[in-house]
């Protein structure tokens, strides 16, 4: 009986695979657009992280998904460099970081005004490029190509307090990075 009581009591089994790529798989989850998988992936890599003692940053799911889409929405097309992608990218992470702006990722893009076709058939059915997720692997995993907080805009047109930075492309004109007309909140 009292066997039975410590076989009760003992840990399960880990629920990971020591060599399987969880973040390979949360890639192609994106990709493809399998939430469940992604989640799943997402989870198991948490755990392997946990129980091997690893200090890779945490990566969540739908933070990847949403990053990659309006990556893929805003500069997906092929011909745009992984820098663009990346400062499109940063600059939804630096409105998540500043205190102008929504703290979620979810807030920051379904801002009214913001982020156009974020509530759209067109948003909810992409599924982003494989260079889109990666650009936002990275991100969400510390890169940085801007390294400045206070580029809180990205737009057709110029915004806030100054353009900090334009990419220019024969096909789509100029995108604009723009500073916070609040610059002073970001002195560090």
């Amino acid at each position: 009986m009292l066997a039975a009581v410590l076989l009760l009591a003992a840990p399960a089994a880990a629920d990971y695979d020591p060599n399987a790529d969880y973040m390979a798989q949360m890639l192609q989850a994106a990709c493809e657009g399998d939430y469940s998988a992604g989640v799943r992936a997402q989870q198991q890599r948490a755990e392997k992280l946990t129980a091997e003692g690893l200090s890779y940053p945490a990566v969540d799911f739908e933070e990847l998904m949403l990053l990659s889409k309006i990556i893929y929405a805003e500069a997906g097309s092929v011909w745009l460099d992984e820098n663009w992608k990346m400062a499109v990218g940063e600059v939804v992470l630096n409105r998540m970081a500043s205190p102008e702006f929504p703290n979620t990722m979810r807030e920051v893009l379904e801002q009214p005004g913001q982020y156009y076709g974020k509530n759209s058939r067109y948003f909810a059915g992409i599924k982003p490029s494989a260079a889109c997720v990666d650009a936002a692997r990275r991100l969400l995993e510390g890169e940085r190509v801007l390294n400045e907080p206070a580029v809180v805009f990205q737009s057709n047109y110029r915004l806030g307090s100054g353009v900090f930075l334009e990419l220019r492309d024969s096909a789509l004109g100029s995108t604009y990075l723009c500073w916070s007309s609040h610059r002073e909140l970001y002195a560090s």
